[in-house]
C-alpha cells in the first residue's frame, strides 16, 4: 500500500505573490515556483517553521551534492542510482559552495535538479506507506516493536496539542474531529515532530522509556529571517558555506530506531531529525483519524554546544549534567521570552565578547551584507511555542517579526547593532525608573500590596513605544549618525513616559489626592508624580 505521495500531491500551502491568496502545492511545484509565492501559509507559524526546515533540509542535500547547473562537484564521487556520496569527502571546497549560492541568488529560482534529485526518492515520500511512510516509522506497535505506544486522534494530531489547557476555547473547531484531510495531516506531521509537549506518549509495559521533555523545536528560541518572496525567504536562511557535504536528510535513512540514536552531526539530519516517532491511521474514507505515538528517540535535544542549529538563541549554561555530557558548562538553545516583545531580544544576538555565541542565521546574514550580496531591508522572525506545566502543555504560540536594514548587523564594536542593543537595554532601565515607579508609589499611596498599578502601566508602556520603536528601526540608514539616531529614539520614548504618566494623574480620584502622611510628610499623587518628573528629566533631560 502507498498512497499521496508529497511530490505529486498538493500539500503545501503557500500565498501567490500577486494576489495574496493561499493554495495548496504540491513539493514538485513549490521548487519550481518558489519565486512566485509570497510565503508559507499554514495554519500557524510554528507550522510554516517546521515546514521552512523541511525544505532547507532539500537545499542542503541537493547543493552540497550539485552545482547550479546539475553537475556534481569535481571534489564529490556520487552514486548515480541514489545521488549520495559514495567516497568520504577529504575536504570540501567552502568557496564552490558559497559560488553556488551566489549563483542561485542571482537567477532566483531553482533549478531543475532539486527536482530531479528528489525524483530519485519518490518513493520515500509517500504519506501512507507499508515500508517507507513519510516522515514516519512503519513497526510502532507492531509485536517486534520494543516499546509501548499510545493512541491519539485527530483532534490532537492538530489542535488538541495547541490549544493545552481544555478549558480554552478550541483554536480548531470540530471539521477535522472525525477525520483530517491527507494534506492537512501531512503539514502537522511535521509540526507535531517539532513541537509535541513532554507528556506525549507514555514509558509503557515492555521497556522502561523515559520522557526525553518537549520535542526539538519547543526547545528553541527559534529565528529565522524572511525575504521578498518565498524563494528569497529560502536563500536567507541557506547558509551552505558551513556544511558537511555528506548529508543524511530522513529520507535516506532506513527508518529503524537505531539509525537515530545519535547527535547530528550534518544540517539535513538535523534538520529533518524526528524528535517522535509517529505512525498515522486512515480510514477506508481516505482521511487520516489519529496516529500512533512513541517518545523521542535520543535526547540530543540539550547537547551543548550543537552549533551547527542556525536557527535559535542561544545562553551559555554553568550547570551541564557531567555524567552526561562530559563537561560542566557549554552553550544550549535559549527560549524566547514570551512576555517581551521581538526587538527587546535583539541584546541576545548583539555580543561580541570570545565567550557568547550569536545565532547562526545572524552570522550568515553578516556575511551576505559584509560582501555586498544582500542589501536594504530584511525581516527577522521570531518563532516558538511556549509551554506550561513542565512543557507538559502549550500556553501560547510566540510569533513576532521586525523589520531592519541588513546594514545594522554590523558586529563592530561600536557598530550599529551594539549601540541599538545598549539603546534597548537603556530603554529598559528608564521605564523602571521613571514611570515604573510612579506605577510602585501610586500603589504605596493606595496601600496596595499586588502591583496592580505596576503591572498595568509596564504592559501598557511597552504596548505604546512598540509600534514607535518599530517605526525607528526600519528607518534607520547605515549611514546616519549613530548618536543623532539614538538621540532621537530618546525623544520619543520620553514623549511616550510623558503621556503615560498624564494618563494615570488624569485617572486619579480624591483618595490618590489625600495620600498618606508619616514623618509630617504628605505622599500623595501630586508629590509622586513631581517625583516621576525629576526623575525623568535626570534619566533623559
Amino acid at each position: 500500500m502507498n498512497q499521496y505521495n508529497l511530490l505529486d500531491e498538493k500539500w503545501l500551502v503557500v500565498m501567490a505573490g500577486e494576489t495574496g491568496e493561499t493554495e495548496e502545492v504540491s513539493l514538485t511545484d513549490l521548487f519550481n515556483n518558489a519565486h512566485k509565492y509570497k510565503r508559507l501559509a499554514g495554519e500557524t507559524p510554528t507550522q510554516d517553521f517546521a515546514v521552512l526546515r523541511f525544505l532547507l533540509a532539500i537545499l542542503h542535500t541537493v547543493f552540497t551534492r550539485f552545482t547550479v547547473n546539475g553537475d556534481p562537484y569535481e571534489w564529490v564521487i556520487l552514486d548515480p542510482d541514489s545521488f549520495q556520496v559514495k567516497e568520504e569527502v577529504d575536504e570540501v571546497e567552502e568557496e564552490d559552495l558559497y559560488k553556488t549560492w551566489k549563483i542561485l541568488w542571482k537567477k532566483g529560482k531553482f533549478p531543475d535538479i532539486v527536482n530531479e534529485y528528489l525524483e530519485k526518492y519518490h518513493h520515500r515520500f509517500y504519506l501512507l506507506d507499508d515500508q517507507y511512510p513519510f516522515f514516519q516509522f512503519p513497526t510502532i506497535g507492531e509485536p517486534e516493536y520494543p516499546y509501548n505506544a499510545t493512541d491519539y486522534g485527530t483532534n490532537k494530531l492538530n489542535g488538541k496539542i495547541l490549544e493545552g489547557d481544555p478549558r480554552k476555547p478550541r483554536l480548531f473547531m470540530s471539521q477535522y474531529q472525525t477525520g483530517l484531510e491527507y494534506s492537512a495531516a501531512a503539514r502537522w506531521l511535521l509540526y507535531i515532530n517539532g513541537y509535541a509537549p513532554s507528556k506525549s506518549g507514555n514509558p509503557g509495559k515492555k521497556k522502561k522509556r523515559e520522557s526525553t521533555g518537549v520535542a526539538y523545536l519547543g526547545k528553541l528560541g527559534g529565528i529565522y529571517a524572511s525575504g521578498k518572496n518565498l524563494f528569497e525567504t529560502l536563500l536567507l536562511n541557506f547558509n551552505l558555506p558551513d556544511n558537511n557535504c555528506v548529508q543524511k536528510p530522513i529520507w535516506e535513512v532506513e527508518p529503524q530506531i537505531e539509525n537515530f540514536q545519535m547527535i547530528p552531526d550534518n544540517l539535513a539530519q538535523l534538520l529533518t531529525y524526528p524528535s517522535r516517532q509517529l505512525l498515522l491511521k486512515s480510514n477506508e474514507e481516505n482521511q487520516i483519524v489519529g496516529y500512533r505515538l512513541d517518545l523521542a528517540i535520543s535526547n540530543f535535544e540539550y547537547a551543548p554546544n550543537l552549533k551547527i542549529e542556525p536557527f535559535t538563541f542561544w545562553k551559555y549554561d554553568t550547570k551541564l549534567d557531567m555524567k552526561k555530557w562530559k563537561i560542566k558548562e557549554g552553550y544550549i538553545p535559549k527560549r524566547h521570552n514570551p512576555d517581551k516583545y521581538f526587538w527587546q531580544e535583539m541584546q541576545t544576538f548583539s555580543a561580541i565578547e570570545d565567550n557568547s555565541y550569536n545565532p547562526g542565521i545572524i552570522e550568515w546574514l553578516r556575511k551576505l551584507q559584509g560582501d555586498d550580496l544582500v542589501n536594504g531591508l530584511i525581516s527577522l522572525n521570531a518563532v516558538a511555542e511556549n509551554y506550561i506545566q513542565k512543557d507538559g502543555v502549550v500556553d501560547r504560540q510566540i510569533y513576532d517579526q521586525i523589520s531592519e536594514n541588513i546594514g545594522l548587523l554590523d558586529k563592530q564594536e561600536n557598530g550599529w547593532l551594539i549601540r541599538i542593543a545598549d539603546e534597548i537595554k537603556n530603554t529598559e532601565h528608564v521605564i523602571n525608573n521613571t514611570i515604573i515607579r510612579f506605577a510602585k508609589d501610586i500603589d504605596k499611596i493606595r496601600n496596595l500590596q499586588n502591583s496592580v498599578t505596576e503591572l498595568k502601566v509596564k504592559r501598557e508602556i511597552y504596548f505604546s513605544i512598540d509600534s514607535r520603536f518599530r517605526e525607528w528601526l526600519v528607518n534607520i540608514t547605515p549611514s546616519e549618525d549613530k548618536n543623532e539616531c539614538m538621540r532621537k529614539w530618546r525623544v520619543i520614548l520620553r514623549e511616550q513616559i510623558i503621556q503615560q504618566g498624564n494618563d494615570l494623574i488624569q485617572g486619579a480620584g480624591n483618595r490618590d489626592y489625600l495620600g498618606n502622611y508619616s514623618d509630617k510628610k504628605v505622599e500623595n499623587i501630586e508629590t509622586v508624580y513631581l517625583k516621576f518628573r525629576a526623575n525623568l528629566k535626570k534619566e533623559l533631560g
